[in-house]
């Protein structure tokens, strides 16, 4: 399903003031965490990251449960996941703000909406470098938001970095086949 409107208990508009960005650093009061990794060579490596970047596979790949997801990335469309927590599942809800789809670069950004446990926005982007190397980049720019994020401190940064861990794995499976 394909929706530019906020998801029911999300608020309309992002959780932080500003604009968020693909490059730019991160604002007063927030983190920037990136990871990278090398995930390929050549063109048709390129095309299928790209692909599978911009139809949200790296979530589905790490673990998340979609459940209201556009089929492809587009600036405007939300995306709302269920992200398991041993029993519990955490519902987080985010808006597209760019995505690049071009010869050598292709993802997205999306912004945390109101009511996500964290303020911020994330982007993932598949990079074909002149020499051939995919890689895939994803800039986590954020702070906690909700309670139970600020209290968790230090295991926050902690649960983040397992998270993207899992992120640059995600697109494996895809690129074996």
């Amino acid at each position: 399903m394909t929706s530019s409107t906020a998801p029911h208990g999300f608020g309309p508009d992002h959780a932080f003031d500003g604009r968020p960005t693909l490059t730019r650093h991160a604002p007063p009061g927030f983190r920037l965490t990136t990871a990278s990794r090398v995930i390929g060579h050549g063109d048709d490596d390129f095309r299928r990251a790209a692909d599978a970047v911009l139809r949200f596979e790296v979530h589905r790949g790490s673990g998340f449960l979609p459940e209201q997801v556009p089929e492809r990335a587009r600036v405007g469309d939300v995306n709302v996941w269920a992200i398991p927590v041993g029993p519990l599942r955490s519902r987080v809800a985010c808006r597209v703000f760019a995505v690049v789809d071009d010869e050598r670069t292709a993802g997205f950004g999306h912004a945390a909406l109101v009511g996500h446990p964290q303020r911020g926005w994330e982007s993932y982007l598949v990079h074909q470098h002149h020499d051939g190397r995919v890689t895939l980049d994803i800039r986590v720019v954020w702070r906690p938001a909700a309670w139970f994020m600020r209290a968790a401190g230090p295991a926050a940064r902690l649960a983040l970095g397992t998270v993207l861990h899992r992120n640059l794995r995600a697109l494996d499976p895809v690129l074996a086949a």
